[in-house]
């Protein structure tokens, strides 16, 4: 068997020495004499030539050896490569903000149409698609009434349940609205008199909710969700309350504001990204439900940023209050319903799922269905990375955002319930990443108060349930170069 080419071991290629040896040895046994006597002869000089050409189409060879498997191809051969497993690369994507606009009843809000920030500078945002805004969708409404009349039946059907208020002859306006409010009892609504009106508010700011009325009564606005993108690609984030302003300008809409959490957008995945994601996603194949579960997530749902799946197959409670026979997802990032339809349409027929986030799904004909899942709690973790430098070779001069960029890309895959081992997750990538360093002792503080300070850094396990995800961020990491 030959020692070059595709061998047990992998690609094993010839140098240009090896070649331009071999090519001496051939010659000279064919002429009789030493070709290589004479560095400046034709033959030499016409040898060296060929011998270079050669090695030029071992090294392409090489290249398309390596080009076929994703963990050693690049850029355009990567996408090739792993389009074998069904994979893509994931497209860069804006950012997605469900922003409540405040209507008249009926008012479309047009796709193009652009919203901004009331930051400096201002993020601009366009609606994704024509949206209509109508009390059949509503996350809050104001009920006014439409005609006046005594001994009359005031009704309002909240998600098909109806409440009512019967006027007396003397009620004005006034007592009417205040039998309606007090009528109303579902404690899933805020129910307020204000302003000549009944506002009714959904508890939870990201449903949408039906709503009928009796004749005799009408909508002064009505609230929606719409969904707007920002112009630019990548994670845009802005806090709540702070997309205010309507750029423009459309008959019927009063306001708009975010109060609900985004869907965060990305940039063009890089190579690094794509293997890493790469083994998770291509189990969207399998026949095993966990694996399954996880690589939909990945796959169909935009801005998922961690994603963990556990299942409970006995016949009891477990010891994390898994129900029987249940399947638990934790995930971070997304939104709730696109998960919740991937979890439907991958879960095995009889399992149950558990958390703490409900949200009601089609079922197969139709019917309602509520599938469960949890959001991780954060713990936020503090790092303290002194290091030694090497006696034989020199620390670059970028060493502590290096080590700082190590620690960031590392802690970002980390996935709910995982634990952070600093000697296993940190300090190898840290070794063999950056030159110049003899010795690294990483200390960590943490805590589930983001706004706490490090009281005292220690060394070992960061503990995490797998309800919890670790996270960090560059102002919580420090650099200590010792002596």
């Amino acid at each position: 068997m030959s020692d070059y080419g595709v061998t047990p071991k992998g690609i094993v290629i010839k140098r240009l020495d090896e070649i331009t040896e071999e090519l001496h040895t051939d010659l000279s046994d064919g002429f009789g004499y030493n070709t290589r006597f004479n560095p400046k002869s034709f033959l030499n000089v016409l040898l060296t030539n060929f011998a270079d050409k050669i090695s030029e189409l071992w090294e392409v060879g090489e290249k398309i050896y390596h080009s076929m498997y994703p963990y050693s191809a690049e850029d355009i051969n990567l996408d090739n490569a792993i389009q074998y497993g069904g994979i893509t690369r994931e497209e860069a994507r804006p950012t997605f903000y469900p922003i409540h606009c405040e209507c008249v009843d009926g008012t479309v809000i047009p796709e193009g149409m652009i919203i901004r920030s009331n930051t400096n500078p201002a993020v601009q945002l366009v609606c994704s698609n024509n949206t209509t805004v109508t009390r059949s969708s509503f996350n809050r409404v104001k009920i006014r009434i439409a005609a006046l009349q005594s001994s009359a039946i005031y009704s309002v059907a909240l998600n098909g349940t109806v409440y009512s208020y019967t006027s007396e002859a003397t009620d004005g306006e006034n007592e009417i609205l205040t039998g309606l409010e007090r009528a109303v009892t579902d404690d899933k609504f805020h129910i307020k008199q204000e302003d000549g009106c009944v506002s009714i508010t959904a508890a939870d700011v990201q449903t949408s909710n039906q709503l009928v009325l009796s004749g005799n009564l009408t909508t002064q606005s009505v609230t929606g969700i719409v969904n707007f993108a920002s112009l630019e690609n990548g994670e845009i984030v802005l806090p709540n309350e702070t997309i205010t302003q309507i750029a423009t300008a459309v008959p019927g809409l009063l306001s708009v504001i975010n109060l609900v959490p985004y869907i965060a957008g990305r940039l063009l995945q890089t190579d690094v990204e794509l293997r890493r994601s790469y083994i998770d996603k291509i189990y969207h194949r399998s026949n095993r439900m966990l694996e399954s579960i996880k690589s939909a997530l990945l796959l169909n749902v935009q801005g998922i940023n961690a994603v963990a799946v556990y299942q409970n197959d006995t016949n009891i409670i477990d010891e994390d209050g898994r129900w029987a026979h249940s399947v638990e997802v934790v995930i971070d990032g997304g939104s709730d319903y696109e998960i919740a339809l991937q979890i439907w349409d991958k879960k095995t027929d009889g399992i149950q799922t558990f958390g703490n986030t409900e949200v009601i799904v089609p079922g197969d004909e139709g019917e309602p269905v509520t599938i469960r899942f949890n959001r991780p709690e954060y713990v936020y973790v503090w790092f303290s990375v002194e290091i030694t430098m090497s006696k034989a070779e020199p620390l670059p001069p970028n060493y502590v955002e290096a080590i700082t960029s190590i620690i960031l890309n590392e802690m970002e895959s980390i996935e709910p319930g995982k634990p952070i081992i600093p000697q296993r997750l940190i300090e190898a990538k840290i070794y063999g990443g950056i030159p110049g360093i003899a010795y690294i002792e990483t200390k960590t503080f943490f805590s589930a108060d983001k706004n706490e300070q490090p009281s005292e850094y220690v060394t070992g396990l960061v503990p995490i349930t797998p309800r919890q995800r670790a996270v960090t961020d560059e102002a919580r990491i420090t650099v200590i170069l010792g002596e």
